[in-house]
């Protein structure tokens, strides 16, 4: 529940070790808190360019980009998490949310 320090601690971190993933992650994860999903969405795109294998980046920048009104977008985000991790299984009912849902549209 303390989102801003913990984004203030994150982007602290993030500013001696850039290179370093998961404090991308977790800055990601208090942007979403806070409401801010086109900020964590640029974070959790960071963190897959450093760590490509990142499945929790990829699920959260799907999270994100469905926040930001994107599902298609969101879809191949969830896919991609799902790739690097067959066992979320949340994730899978999002896909298949998703692919009924944008089906129907088309």
């Amino acid at each position: 529940e303390q989102h801003q320090d913990a984004l203030r601690r994150a982007t602290s971190l993030i500013h001696n070790a850039p290179w370093f993933a998961e404090a991308w992650n977790q800055r990601a994860i208090a942007h979403f808190q806070l409401g801010r999903f086109q900020e964590g969405a640029r974070d959790c795109h960071q963190t897959l360019e450093i760590n490509p294998y990142h499945f929790g980046a990829a699920a959260g920048m799907g999270h994100c980009q469905l926040k930001l009104g994107q599902p298609a977008v969101a879809l191949e985000s969830f896919r991609r998490a799902l790739k690097l991790n067959p066992g979320l299984e949340s994730i899978r009912s999002q896909v298949a949310l998703l692919e009924r849902t944008l089906e129907r549209e088309i």
